[in-house]
């Protein structure tokens, strides 16, 4: 990785650190409001998120891969999992993994690693029958995103499910009015640090189809969107 590729990188990694930060008082607040039976029904931003990973519940081991707050982690050991890996970067995020498991009863089948950027690398092949990743490939920069899609086909088993969510499509251009910029023709940096790299369906596909079949594209929406535009592709390996 060059260096603006490093800078790059680093910066978004930072960024998302901080956004799952967690303090003592969100703790306690989530803590005396969440209903700790049902609240993780909840948890996915939309449904179909949530049948995704719901989905993974019948496979022997999964990893959620960039996992955030570990929605999916917990859903998908909700759905009967026993041995899910909840993996990110940030080291906030998985510390807020580790307490949603906790707080939902599934801290025994989620285990939750903070880990290096090159963990990938280290994991044995055909590790895994369910990957999950969603929001992750397409706000890094390109090169790490190819480099992680190379792993996922390396360490997944034969009969794997690999589903991957992502952001809506975007043009790309420059929006001096929202400190918004466009480099390398495709990312999008919002104050200097990246937050998207626009690649269509088809160029995600083309992406996915040197290791993967793709055997679904579905669209869905966050809450307050009106239009199903987000991706959400499911993977075989070829």
């Amino acid at each position: 990785m060059n260096n603006a590729l490093r800078q790059d990188y680093e910066s978004a990694k930072s960024f998302w650190n901080t956004a799952f930060a967690m303090d003592d008082k969100s703790r306690k607040n989530t803590e005396s409001t969440i209903d700790r039976e049902n609240g993780w029904k909840q948890m996915a931003p939309s449904e179909k998120l949530f049948e995704a990973a719901h989905s993974l519940g019948n496979k022997e081991r999964v990893l959620d891969y960039g996992c955030g707050r570990g929605w999916a982690a917990i859903i998908a050991a909700k759905g009967g999992c026993t041995d899910v890996t909840a993996v990110e970067v940030s080291e906030n995020a998985a510390s807020a993994v580790e307490f949603h498991a906790k707080l939902f009863d599934v801290d025994k089948s989620v285990a939750v690693r903070h880990v290096p950027e090159d963990w990938l690398s280290t994991v044995h092949e055909n590790s895994y029958d369910g990957i999950f990743c969603s929001n992750v490939l397409d706000v890094i920069p390109e090169a790490v995103s190819d480099d992680i899609l190379a792993n996922f086909a390396r360490i997944a088993s034969e009969d794997a499910s690999v589903i991957i969510g992502m952001n809506y499509y975007m043009e790309p251009k420059d929006n001096p009015e929202k400190n918004m910029v466009v480099k390398h023709g495709n990312h999008v940096y919002l104050n200097d640090i990246l937050r998207l790299v626009c690649r269509t369906d088809e160029e995600w596909s083309e992406a996915f189809r040197q290791y993967f079949t793709v055997e679904k594209l579905d669209h869905f929406a966050w809450p307050g969107e009106e239009t199903e535009r987000r991706r959400l592709f499911y993977l075989r390996k070829k």
